[in-house]
């Protein structure tokens, strides 16, 4: 098996912004499939199940295929492509960024506005209107059958070993959260006398809608499900209290919307595991496919497991991979003994 920093590159490497995500499924599902064999896409979704015994209940790790990114929604006279964002992009990291379109080849370009000593005040933060990618063309002429409206632009940045464990990347968010549901199937797949089935779901549209999640929800019907996703990785300046140590384990959920039994079972997991976790505390939803799950038709009792990350939606996402490892090593510790909750 290739090494944990080769998966997660490997995946966030592959450009599927919302809506987009084949690409990744398909490399998703070929990971998985030598522990997981039963694999099967399912509108967008890619499933794959370790177990099929109907006495026992279902345990559902989900993680989203998706990043960040654009859609082109114009092309000027002058041969600029007008973009608006799919998902949250902080707008002060964007000018002249390097971004990849896929049209109908794969074509480089950059962001490009106007140069600053034209830029008043709040003019410096730009707003969509006012972002255009330059990929060296003079004229729409020049692009004609290249790109067109509503293809997708992501960011051109490539995954990067940094010192120690950790690494950057541009769509970390949440190759890496995939990563660890790969790694967790390899062990998962050694177990003898699993007490429940499990099922491994890659789903799409986390950034936009989570209807990914949804329809996987609504079409499994787990008994148990956890979310996969990233959250606030402590950066400098930024409180101890808001966010969450890189290489201190991954955090555990509690939230209103989460079954705090399943809180409880994933910490007295860690703790019997001596898995080190961290605690995050979302008084309402949790802005992840968790909201989503759990609202699957036969009451599935939800949970959430983050892996720490800096720079969220940025070109430049940092984590740690050991958090991934840990995040790995504690949903199959989870799934052998999710028949005791």
């Amino acid at each position: 098996m290739d090494s944990s920093y080769d998966i997660i590159a490997a995946l966030s490497d592959l450009r599927g912004i919302s809506g987009r995500e084949a690409a990744v499924g398909k490399a998703v599902a070929d990971r998985i499939r030598p522990y997981a064999p039963d694999v099967r896409c399912d509108n967008g979704n890619i499933i794959a199940r370790i177990g099929q015994d109907s006495a026992k209940p279902s345990l559902m790790f989900c993680a989203h295929l998706d990043q960040v990114g654009f859609f082109v929604t114009d092309i000027t006279p002058e041969g600029f492509l007008r973009i608006g964002a799919v998902g949250g992009v902080d707008h002060r990291l964007l000018l002249g960024q390097p971004v990849t379109i896929l049209g109908t080849e794969t074509l480089s370009g950059v962001i490009s506005i106007l140069p600053p000593h034209l830029l008043k005040g709040e003019q410096a933060v730009p707003d969509d209107t006012q972002l255009c990618v330059d990929l060296g063309f003079d004229s729409a002429d020049a692009l004609r059958d290249k790109v067109s409206r509503g293809d997708a632009v992501c960011f051109a940045a490539k995954c990067r070993p940094l010192l120690g464990t950790r690494m950057t990347g541009s769509a970390l968010d949440d190759r890496c959260g995939a990563a660890s549901l790969i790694l967790a199937a390899e062990q998962i797949s050694r177990m003898e006398n699993l007490p429940c089935n499990v099922i491994f779901a890659f789903v799409g549209q986390e950034e936009r809608s989570g209807r990914g999640a949804k329809r996987a929800a609504f079409a499994e019907r787990p008994d148990y499900a956890i979310a996969v996703d990233v959250t606030f990785g402590l950066a400098y300046g930024e409180s101890e209290q808001e966010t969450f140590a890189l290489g201190g384990g991954p955090a555990i959920g509690v939230s209103s919307v989460l079954a705090p039994e399943v809180s409880d079972a994933l910490t007295h997991t860690a703790k019997a595991h001596h898995i080190p976790y961290q605690i995050e505390i979302m008084p309402e939803a949790t802005g992840t496919d968790a909201d989503a799950l759990a609202l699957a038709p036969n009451g599935c009792k939800a949970g959430t497991v983050s892996i720490p990350l800096r720079y969220m939606h940025t070109p430049v996402e940092v984590i740690d991979i050991r958090d991934v490892e840990l995040t790995a090593q504690l949903l199959a510790a989870f799934a052998g003994r999710c028949g005791t909750i």
